[in-house]
């Protein structure tokens, strides 16, 4: 009785792995072969087959998460295949819920034994036999920061010479073009606050002036490539000082050389790291912040007696973390009140960074930008929810709709086009027909019939949310980018910039094929997957309750705070927005395994 309810168990298993609602949605058999995630459950669940004599059960913080875990994959595929989550009980799927339920409670259910096997598991390190390898850990050892400093600047370097003198996607192309004041689609989303100036804070304009003084400095030494290689300099710079603080971090913690030596590996090998550290986008700076912070965060939670000059690191960082990304104020305004309640004997310390933080960047956006003549960025960019929500509902349920609420909705998104703008996984068409030119009262009048259609249906709200989210939470939704391409947007018109690549294109093209293979590489391709981001996060949750040692789950707050900006943001599954927890996780799952060990 018993083998034939593990040889039910192991169909079930595989019919969840291979069978899919888009089977039945589209007639359509979808085998997930080449997702990483897919490959990762596999070898799992071999692993948890071949040592499950020495796994033990799961707590009930692990079971709660086999649950959760479940629920998403559902939720995820269902959404994923049918745009639809009602399909999910609907009388043609419920069969396959059922037994895909079954089947997604078992597979997560060995894979975290096997997990917490391998993380409760002692790590006995072998004397490497390679002297070069021996050598460069014992120089780890001995000078952290140094070490890794200079390895990953030789990364970097490396892309620094490939992809000279810099990657410039959309966002910096535009960025520069508003730094030398040419008109671009940003100035006429919003009302300028002064008609001669043509830059916008939709960007942070810290950065935007760091893009275009790096040209003016390249311009008058030699010529434009070389004022954007000064930009990718110094940022390789910095990403390279971060990258050796989580180094020197690990050792400061106590944590094995050769844990310091896998990381320096990550670093090194995983490709998201060399390709953003020459990119120009606004994100790379943000995450170096982020990282910064959440280094500082950790030792105040380890350590209640911080010191001032610890406190004012902090107030530094913040401040940077808040210039290079607006968001950086909510993780600033949730997170640091929750310090202060967890160490109250370092509460003037937390209120002085906090109201300093808060009353600078008041005064940045209140005093500074204003007095430049900057035009603030549109409210547009926080309703991409609502927004969402309301053309889904004119696309599929128009008819519901009176003609009073279209003419209310007219007057914020432009009624005639809105359903053809609708797209399920991205807001930019719909937000891009928002009228810059609506009154405080268009707005209310909209969010009153907002709200009225949401009693009236809450499943169309639902789907659209679900279809614009699901990527942050179901590992199978890949959507994985990197910035490469030459981008001729500043090239062209007005105030035209010299850029042009190297003639080393073939090794480009050699870095940028590994970079696209890489995150479809079972277990290791994770390490990009921004789903699975969330699953880690929760994992390491669950077992920091699981070891008592629940005070470092204040540490991953500004991780939740940042996976919960990516929910209410314009795109599903986007690698910028997930950079900054995706990036700074390695360090934290070495730190608190070391934590869990003692």
């Amino acid at each position: 009785m018993e083998n034939i309810k593990d040889k039910l168990i192991i169909f079930l298993e595989f019919f969840t792995l291979l069978f899919s609602y888009e089977y039945i949605y589209k007639g359509k058999l979808t085998i997930y072969a080449i997702n990483p995630f897919f490959g990762s459950l596999l070898i799992g669940l071999f692993f948890a087959y071949k040592y499950k004599d020495k796994l033990k059960d799961l707590t009930k913080s692990k079971k709660v998460l086999v649950i959760l875990f479940t629920i998403f994959m559902l939720v995820g595929e269902v959404v994923d295949a049918t745009g639809d989550l009602i399909n999910i009980v609907r009388i043609k799927y419920i069969l396959i819920t059922i037994l895909k339920s079954v089947g997604y409670y078992y597979i997560f259910t060995k894979n975290l034994k096997f997990v917490d096997y391998i993380i409760m598991k002692k790590t006995r390190f072998k004397e490497h036999k390679n002297k070069l390898i021996k050598k460069y850990i014992n120089s780890l050892e001995k000078y952290p920061f140094k070490t890794s400093f200079i390895t990953f600047f030789l990364v970097c370097t490396i892309f620094m010479i490939v992809f000279y003198p810099i990657v410039l996607s959309p966002d910096p192309a535009f960025q520069i073009k508003m730094y030398y004041n040419v008109p671009t689609k940003y100035i006429y989303w919003v009302i300028q606050r002064d008609p001669s100036v043509n830059m916008t804070n939709h960007h942070p304009i810290l950065q935007t002036y760091m893009l275009g003084w790096c040209l003016d400095l390249g311009r008058m030494i030699l010529n434009d490539n070389f004022g954007l290689f000064i930009y990718t300099f110094i940022q390789s710079i910095m990403t390279s000082l971060c990258a050796a603080s989580t180094i020197k971090f690990l050792k400061k913690h106590g944590v094995s050389s050769n844990y310091m030596f896998i990381l320096m590996i990550i670093y090194s090998l995983v490709p998201m790291f060399g390709f953003y550290s020459v990119s120009a986008v606004k994100d790379t700076y943000y995450t170096i912040f982020f990282i910064y912070f959440i280094l500082i965060s950790y030792d105040y939670v380890k350590d209640k007696n911080i010191s001032w000059i610890k406190t004012i690191e902090l107030l530094i960082v913040s401040i940077f973390l808040c210039l290079f990304r607006q968001n950086g104020i909510y993780i600033i305004m949730i997170f640091m009140p929750m310090l202060a309640f967890y160490s109250l004997k370092n509460i003037i310390k937390f209120t002085f960074v906090f109201f300093t933080v808060i009353i600078a960047m008041w005064g940045f956006n209140n005093v500074l930008i204003p007095y430049l003549g900057v035009s603030d960025g549109s409210i547009r960019e926080a309703l991409s929810v609502p927004f969402q929500q309301t053309a889904r509902l004119v696309k599929y349920h128009k008819d519901i709709i009176s003609e009073e609420d279209l003419e209310v909705i007219d007057k914020i998104l432009t009624v005639d086009t809105l359903a053809d703008r609708y797209e399920p996984i991205l807001s930019d068409k719909v937000k891009n027909e928002f009228n810059k030119n609506a009154t405080r009262e268009d707005l209310s009048n909209y969010f009153k019939v907002w709200f009225k259609y949401l009693l009236k249906e809450p499943a169309c709200y639902i789907n659209a949310t679900l279809n614009n989210t699901s990527g942050y939470f179901y590992p199978y939704k890949l959507r994985w980018y990197f910035y490469h391409n030459y981008d001729t947007r500043v090239t062209v018109g007005e105030k035209s910039v010299n850029y042009h690549y190297n003639k080393l294109g073939i090794i480009r093209d050699i870095l940028s094929t590994y970079a696209i293979i890489y995150p479809y590489i079972p277990v290791i391709g994770l390490l990009s997957n921004i789903g699975f981001g969330l699953f880690s996060v929760m994992y390491l949750i669950a077992d920091l309750i699981d070891k008592n040692k629940k005070r470092f789950i204040l540490v991953l707050i500004p991780l939740i705070i940042s996976i919960l900006v990516c929910l209410v943001g314009p795109a599903n599954t986007y690698f910028r927005y997930a950079m900054p927890y995706l990036f700074v996780l390695p360090t934290l799952e070495i730190l608190f395994k070391k934590e869990n060990e003692v």
